[in-house]
């Protein structure tokens, strides 16, 4: 079966440095994947590079998105193959209405942006301007509502847990949830992994000083948990 996602032996450098160093990874269609690992060790810096972030420059290896290799691609033509990304920390942007911009998306992605805010409890939120006097929780519930509205085949999801309260997580779990209703894959970035209480994964890895060490079954997991990311650190290379 062609993988939906292959990242072979990347090696990315931004800013005169190395940030992503010999990583390999792979996404099937249906996987739940989580992505571990502690804060600075390069996880956003991978997606980041997937998706084609101006600046994250590629020193060496590939990127194969649906078995073509997308590395020299720019992030437009990425997004356009089934790319979306919801960011740890959106971009707060003044006079662009929530309404309006899901209204944009759903104008060329046939969808329903009523059906898309009830999907992500964000009603309330839709005459306010994108980003502006949100909560943490309620920024990152947005966030979902935009990628909801693209449906990506792979959604990569930063950082969902982070910064906010038990009753946002269960809230945005909900809205990960609607998602994987119209993804074929997610990939969910955590440090914290207080998500997985609620959406449970089918493989986890580990990302260990700026490469990808170590993966496995949902079981890893639980060795996180009770080892920690420095006791898990030199486990076997993916």
């Amino acid at each position: 079966m062609m993988k939906l996602l292959e990242v072979r032996d990347l090696t990315v450098e931004a800013g005169g440095r190395i940030i992503v160093a010999d990583t390999n990874l792979e996404m099937e269609e249906g996987e739940v994947l989580y992505l571990l690992g502690p804060n600075g060790t390069g996880k956003t810096s991978l997606i980041r590079s997937i998706i084609g972030y101006p600046g994250y420059n590629v020193v060496k290896g590939r990127i194969l998105l649906m078995g073509e290799d997308v590395t020299e691609k720019p992030m437009e033509y990425r997004v356009a193959k089934g790319l979306g990304l919801a960011h740890q920390i959106p971009p707060r942007l003044s006079g662009l209405k929530v309404k309006t911009l899901l209204e944009a998306i759903c104008s060329r992605r046939k969808c329903d942006p009523d059906e898309v805010a009830s999907a992500t409890q964000i009603q309330h939120l839709l005459e306010r301007d994108f980003g502006r006097s949100f909560s943490g929780g309620e920024l990152k519930r947005v966030e979902l509502a935009t990628l909801l509205a693209m449906k990506p085949k792979i959604s990569f999801i930063d950082e969902p847990d982070s910064g906010v309260d038990v009753d946002s997580v269960k809230l945005i779990a909900d809205g990960i949830r609607r998602l994987m209703e119209v993804s074929s894959s997610i990939l969910v970035i955590t440090h914290t992994a207080m998500i997985t209480k609620y959406i449970k994964p089918t493989r986890v890895c580990l990302m260990i000083n700026k490469r990808v060490d170590y993966c496995g079954g949902p079981e890893l997991l639980e060795e996180v948990f009770e080892h920690g990311f420095k006791g898990m650190a030199g486990g076997n290379q993916v």
